[in-house]
């Protein structure tokens, strides 16, 4: 009797083993599964190259003396950076309005920049964030503005900036406080309008 409860136990500890390693490769298979650009979100996603550069900058920032590895990072609409930067920094939330990216569980946090006006919209998260990347969706001066609305009640104080969009956004983007860097995001199907990365900080000694 004792043999055959011993034998029961050790082959549901085995069930549990091969279910629980079945579970796992299931959830990485779905978090490697490549997502399409919506367009109809007005979603682009960055070049290979692009992505390697913002994981060097974000690996420089690191090194800088005023930055830890365990900074908070937010991504604001730019989805295609998440597991470059979430591969060096171990805090890294994106804020995403598709919930196809609801597969990054915890690091994932539905977005919407048209609650921007709303001083309680993501109060939670209100100065968390050491380093804020954003992309709005679209080229518009309503659709910035609000982005910042939302920035500004996620960051610290002493919050670094990066900012992509349209060249033709750079005299707002100085108006809230952000330089033109020297770098030109790329994206994986060229678009017509021009790209360029705005900072609060000197961007180019990272790049």
């Amino acid at each position: 009797m004792c043999d055959s409860d011993d034998e029961e136990i050790k082959l549901s500890a085995e069930t549990q083993a091969i279910l629980n390693q079945f579970l796992k490769e299931k959830e990485q298979q779905e978090k490697s599964q490549v997502v399409e650009e919506n367009w109809q979100l007005s979603q682009f996603w960055y070049s290979e190259e692009t992505q390697k550069t913002f994981g060097k900058i974000m690996k420089q920032l690191i090194r800088d003396s005023k930055m830890k590895e365990d900074i908070c990072v937010a991504l604001l609409s730019c989805p295609s950076l998440f597991e470059t930067i979430n591969s060096i920094a171990d805090n890294v939330r994106l804020f995403e309005f598709d919930e196809r990216f609801q597969k990054y569980g915890k690091n994932f946090v539905h977005y919407d920049y048209n609650l921007g006006n709303d001083e309680n919209y993501l109060k939670e998260y209100e100065k968390t964030f050491d380093l804020i990347i954003l992309d709005p969706p679209f080229l518009s001066e309503e659709c910035l503005r609000k982005s910042f609305q939302i920035v500004n009640r996620i960051k610290k104080d002493d919050c670094k900036i990066i900012l992509n969009t349209g060249i033709v956004q750079k005299s707002l983007a100085k108006e809230l406080g952000l330089e033109e860097s020297s770098y030109k995001p790329q994206h994986k199907n060229n678009l017509g309008n021009e790209f360029a990365s705005f900072a609060n900080f000197d961007l180019n000694k990272f790049i």
